[in-house]
């Protein structure tokens, strides 16, 4: 079975050169994060999480025990929030096609926290 996988591979990437199309012409996909502590709790952390997702309108908002995502178009953004004894950390990830997309999408959502 991986043998016929890398064949099909291997004829795939040739058909490519062949018509004189490179396998690896898209732009490259980006992928961004941020932290930085706050004095609140998960749950504050959550509520503040939801409303920036809110604020840049995002969809399929999800959360899961100290997480929270949703996604655009091209896009999926997730904050994790860690409660310690003192504070809680706040860490943002990024994820998109586009890697303009998933800078500006971060910093927005980074200002909207």
């Amino acid at each position: 079975m991986v043998t016929l996988s890398r064949f099909w591979s291997a004829a795939v990437v040739s058909a490519s050169l062949f018509v004189g199309v490179s396998p690896a012409e898209a732009q490259a996909p980006g992928l961004y994060y941020s932290w930085r502590s706050i004095n609140t709790d998960t749950v504050g952390c959550i509520d503040r999480a939801t409303t920036a997702l809110n604020t840049q309108e995002l969809e399929n908002i999800q959360v899961e025990g100290n997480s929270i995502s949703g996604t655009t178009e091209n896009a999926t953004a997730v904050f994790v929030c860690l409660e310690d004894a003192d504070t809680t950390t706040v860490m943002i990830m990024v994820s998109s096609v586009d890697d303009e997309n998933a800078f500006a999408l971060r910093e927005s959502l980074k200002g909207a926290f």
